[in-house]
């Protein structure tokens, strides 16, 4: 447990959450009350929001577009877009906070705003799924670009020891999925 700045202590590292957001945290609500425990993301000696983990998260995604030309030319010319649950996922376009299911989908908007950035956009005619198993051209881009796979740019910033998973070790997921720290907030004293 380190304490933290602000009166904000840390609990742990609760790893990959998925389908089970929900309930956790709702137990989080009910262990330490409403509003008094957050989630953030450890880099090096400092905790960062969401949207600070996010810049490296996508950053991991511009790296492995910029530095593989041809990766990235066959996913502009196959797809029309891409997306990582359910093709509804499209609808969220650049906004990483526009989530409709359980689980975060994040890799596709990695993608398409790393696409902007590049000064890029999609001119295939494929909706094409970003997770690993898929058939033909556009399942094999799907496999690449998975962040289970896609190598995290920064590995000397993941927290050891790696978190295991589904993921690969210094993939952007590890990264996510190990940085990822719970925090409650320490009581305040009469006094303080």
């Amino acid at each position: 447990m380190h304490a933290a700045d602000g009166g904000w202590v840390e609990v742990g590292r609760p790893g990959h959450l998925g389908s089970r957001r929900r309930d956790r945290t709702a137990a989080w609500e009910a262990e330490f009350g409403p509003g008094r425990w957050r989630l953030v993301w450890r880099v090096g000696a400092v905790v960062h929001p969401w949207e600070a983990a996010l810049c490296l998260y996508e950053d991991a995604y511009h790296r492995r577009l910029s530095d593989d030309p041809d990766l990235r030319h066959r996913l502009i010319r196959t797809a029309r877009d891409v997306y990582d649950r359910d093709p509804s996922d499209v609808v969220s376009r650049l906004d990483y906070a526009r989530q409709r299911g359980s689980g975060h989908h994040l890799q596709d908007v990695a993608v398409r705003r790393t696409l902007v950035r590049l000064g890029r956009w999609f001119a295939g005619d494929r909706l094409v799924r970003l997770r690993r198993g898929g058939d033909g051209a556009a399942g094999e881009l799907g496999d690449r670009l998975d962040s289970s796979v896609v190598p995290f740019h920064r590995p000397d910033l993941i927290v050891r020891p790696e978190l295991d998973g589904w993921w690969e070790r210094g993939s952007v997921e590890s990264f996510y999925q190990s940085n990822r720290v719970l925090q409650r907030q320490e009581a305040v004293r009469d006094g303080d």
